[in-house]
């Protein structure tokens, strides 16, 4: 994949968040933004040669998938795609879920709480950082319907057991849910093997745009459309399809595909390097969050407060760029306020120590230098505010 660098003065650490759009992506896209603009609905020929990009688009990703087309219904990304997964779910059902999981599945698991479906949710384990079997089993009920567990943590980038899961929701006739938005371009995605009845996924944390995504769904789940006024995607989500952004998405997907066992290991020896230098410069200053089985490219670490003065995690984050060194918090799907992670706190993670966090995350682009120029940025950043708060104390 031929991904343009940033410029050298910025190293771009927040790829969690979104990824360029690969040259290829856009190329793809560029005949259904031109001359190839009909509406897949309508019968003319303008409107059959988009219903065939559409078409070819949902089998190339329901391939990657293992899977088959009729399974994918195209969205708007994987909130929406969380949110059309626990629609499902009625009055009386029980779900079950971790306090960990993205706030697109958070929120809409509290609101069918309100609707009078029982929520479960669980604490990590805070060895793995994840759920475990037993908890889902300790968990059962008899009226339990749904299991949702994130594939990859986005804030830590733990990865849950998922087919240990599988097998016990199976046996106990529960559907499984996952939202696997930070795993797609690092991990395997076979939907069988996983043994998942419902996948979320979001085509702009592979190198795809944004603004679309799919929904995974098997035999088992029959969806209940919650966007009405259009028969589109077999009437499970109406409105006019995103033609060029699925064509979009499926070309990142074959992209993502080629050596990403290689693009993989390369990137967790670079995050790898980033943690053992962080821990090297920093010492006991230093928490890391994120397991040694992680995915790849996913960082997360706090500073703790020394001589009980902490970090503000604003500042932090405002230095930094300043510095020209791009990261995050956390989730990028906040209003832009700097609060406690709820994925930290639920870690047991300290909560004036969860503050002053960073979420580093790694990309395609990423590259040696990127990582001894953003070590040498933090460790400048933390010494100047170590020494600006005792000055100030």
């Amino acid at each position: 994949m031929n991904m343009e660098r940033h410029q050298p003065k910025n190293i771009y650490l927040d790829y969690a968040a979104t990824t360029p759009l690969a040259p290829e992506v856009l190329d793809s896209m560029l005949p259904y933004l031109g001359n190839s603009f009909g509406n897949a609905s309508s019968v003319h020929r303008l409107g059959r040669v988009a219903r065939d990009a559409l078409e070819n688009s949902r089998e190339r990703i329901a391939k990657h998938l293992c899977t088959k087309p009729e399974h994918i219904i195209f969205t708007s990304g994987a909130t929406e795609a969380n949110n059309l997964a626990l629609n499902i779910l009625s009055k009386g059902e029980h779900l079950i879920t971790s306090s960990i999981e993205h706030k697109a599945v958070l929120a809409p698991a509290k609101t069918m709480e309100s609707c009078g479906v029982h929520i479960t949710c669980l604490p990590p384990n805070p060895k793995c950082g994840t759920l475990t079997e037993d908890q889902i089993t300790d968990a059962y009920e008899p009226n339990t319907r749904m299991a949702s567990v994130m594939y990859v943590n986005n804030e830590t980038g733990a990865i849950s057991p998922l087919t240990n899961i599988a097998h016990i929701c199976a046996k106990r006739n529960i559907l499984l849910h996952t939202d696997a938005a930070q795993a797609a371009a690092w991990l395997p995605i076979d939907v069988e093997r996983l043994g998942v009845d419902l996948m979320s996924l979001s085509a702009h944390k592979m190198y795809g745009p944004k603004g679309i995504g799919i929904l995974y769904v098997s035999d088992r789940v029959h969806i209940i459309p919650q966007i009405f006024g259009g028969g589109q995607e077999r009437e499970r989500r109406g409105g006019t399809e995103n033609v060029a952004a699925a064509v979009g998405m499926a070309t990142a997907m074959d992209l993502m595909a080629e050596g990403i066992k290689a693009h993989a290991h390369r990137i967790q020896t670079l995050r790898q390097e980033l943690q053992n230098r962080l821990t090297t410069v920093l010492g006991d200053q230093l928490l890391v969050n994120t397991p040694p089985n992680a995915a790849p490219h996913i960082l997360n670490v706090a500073f703790k407060p020394v001589d009980g003065c902490p970090l503000d995690g604003e500042m932090l984050l405002l230095n930094m760029d300043i510095e020209g060194v791009y990261a995050s918090s956390g989730s990028a799907c906040a209003s832009g306020a700097i609060s406690p992670s709820h994925v930290l706190l639920g870690l047991g993670v300290p909560e004036q120590t969860a503050r002053a966090s960073l979420r580093l995350s790694l990309g395609h682009p990423t590259e040696q230098q990127d990582i001894e120029i953003a070590v040498n940025c933090i460790k400048r950043v933390i010494q100047r505010m170590r020494g600006q708060r005792r000055h100030e104390g």
